[in-house]
């Protein structure tokens, strides 16, 4: 008698766990982009597919066009600022971003300016959605944290205000630098060893220009080569360059 209470208790904790997944949501981003946040929290799944499961109701999920362009031996990474989608989800809805795969990179580098996308459910039918982009801050920002700014754009957590003075407040990027300097021998070696490296060399690189004692867990010609121009390189050209990274 025990055991079979024990069989239907199992089978009944197994049932609801089945039922309670095939209640959820799901929410998927093409291999082009990249799922940074659910309601502020970091996506869980990371690979060539994001595919997340959410619960229905209503989301705040920060996406960003995110495509890494391989030509040669050189692989260009193209990102967006974070774009912040607001949207209502229904039970057991499977949600699609349907975004286009850009080979090129000029085309890749204009896109991802204003990325437009449509997000669709399992029928094809379009699902109704709010888009914003995060403003590209001024300055020099090597590392950014990501989750106050959003919170500060949209004022959660932000009194009337201030939150209207977020809604309200505009963001342009940095002047560019005059073109005696960007013509520079010291400028133009910096830009074309940047251009090589890739990810995690471009991260280091940064962070070495804030902190000069920090190091690296894998050092690379490109990393030894951005740390000598940039040595060499004066005070307006650095600066110059600063700018360029964020442009």
């Amino acid at each position: 008698m025990r055991f079979k209470k024990s069989i239907f208790l199992a089978s009944s904790l197994l049932l609801g766990a089945v039922t309670t997944h095939a209640m959820a949501a799901t929410f998927k981003v093409p291999t082009s982009y990249q799922i940074m946040y659910i309601d502020l929290k970091d996506g869980n799944n990371y690979g060539d597919d994001f595919d997340v499961t959410i619960p229905s109701g209503h989301h705040q999920i920060v996406v960003r066009y995110n495509q890494s362009l391989r030509h040669g031996g050189d692989v260009d990474m193209i990102k967006s600022e974070p774009l912040i989608i607001e949207l209502d989800v229904k039970k057991g809805a499977n949600l699609e971003l349907k975004a286009p795969f850009i080979h090129q990179k000029a085309r890749a580098e204009k896109y991802s300016q204003k990325p437009k996308f449509d997000i669709v459910n399992s029928k094809g039918d379009e699902v109704q959605y709010k888009v914003s982009m995060l403003p590209l801050q001024p300055g020099f920002q090597p590392l950014r944290n990501y989750r106050e700014e959003i919170k500060e754009f949209t004022g959660e957590g932000a009194t009337t205000q201030q939150a209207n003075a977020s809604a309200n407040a505009t963001y342009s990027a940095p002047a560019p630098a005059p073109k005696s300097v960007t013509q520079t021998n010291e400028f133009q070696m910096m830009q074309f060893w940047f251009n090589k490296s890739d990810e995690q060399t471009r991260k280091d690189f940064r962070i070495w220009m804030v902190d000069n004692t920090h190091q690296p867990k894998v050092k690379n010609t490109q990393y030894e080569m951005l740390q000598f121009w940039y040595d060499k390189a004066n005070k307006p050209e650095r600066k110059a360059f600063q700018v360029w990274l964020v442009q």
